[in-house]
């Protein structure tokens, strides 16, 4: 499909509207771990291990606390997003391109709506966006879930054919690419070593390519490269 003929674009937030350099989400990944141990009353290394097999298994850490331990989602979401966003700063260039976008923008999210506006609102996007679909919209059932993308074609009632998704865990565009949607991988620099992933775990999570119909390490690049904007 021609770009110039989308008219629905569906951006993840985490890693994908910033780079994994500006080191917001390694805050999440350890109110996680620090969550995880308060709750049970374990050590980190533990809480580690928990952390790890219940985002492996069940697509969120969030899910697995729900499904195995009964966690209630709110208080998680609110331990987890209580971080320091002021490294986040606005690309004015990536603004200017995603503000004159054709069509509809949608925020599609396993993070919370009170995280995703905070987000936007440091990055100077907040007025961007038609809608923001997170975890509970989709009755916290996460991505990589066929389900949840049910769910949020359902709510946002896109044409799925006229509709681009820009992720950057590979296995999350899936089901998007699988349900019609044309399916961007962003692929950025390698995230800092961590205790909880291995090289071949890693790789299957964020570097999978096997559902992306465009691969690129920069947003700014993408839409110069492959997006003229509509015919005139």
């Amino acid at each position: 499909m021609e770009l110039f003929k989308i008219r629905n674009w569906v951006f993840d937030l985490d890693n994908t509207l910033y780079s994994p350099e500006e080191d917001i989400f390694n805050q999440i990944d350890e109110r996680m771990t620090k969550f995880i141990i308060d709750k049970f009353e374990i050590d980190k290394d533990e809480a580690f291990n928990i952390q790890k097999r219940y985002f492996l298994e069940y697509g969120t850490t969030l899910s697995g606390l729900m499904k195995k331990n009964k966690i209630n989602p709110e208080e998680f979401l609110e331990f987890v997003h209580d971080i320091n966003l002021d490294i986040l700063k606005p690309d004015r260039k990536l603004n200017k391109i995603i503000s004159n976008l054709p069509g509809k923008k949608f925020i599609f999210t396993n993070g919370s709506k009170g995280h995703a506006k905070n987000v936007l609102a440091k990055l100077e996007m907040n007025e961007f966006f038609d809608d923001i679909f997170d975890i509970q919209d989709s009755n916290f059932i996460p991505k990589p879930k066929k389900e949840a993308y049910v769910k949020f074609i359902d709510k946002t009632r896109i044409e799925v054919n006229r509709s681009i998704m820009f992720e950057d865990i590979g296995r999350n565009l899936q089901y998007a690419k699988e349900l019609g949607m044309l399916s961007v991988l962003i692929r950025r620099k390698p995230r800092k070593k961590s205790d909880k992933f291995n090289d071949e775990e890693l790789e299957k999570l964020w570097g999978n390519d096997q559902y992306a119909d465009y691969i690129t390490d920069d947003l700014v690049k993408f839409f110069n490269k492959y997006y003229k904007g509509p015919p005139e």
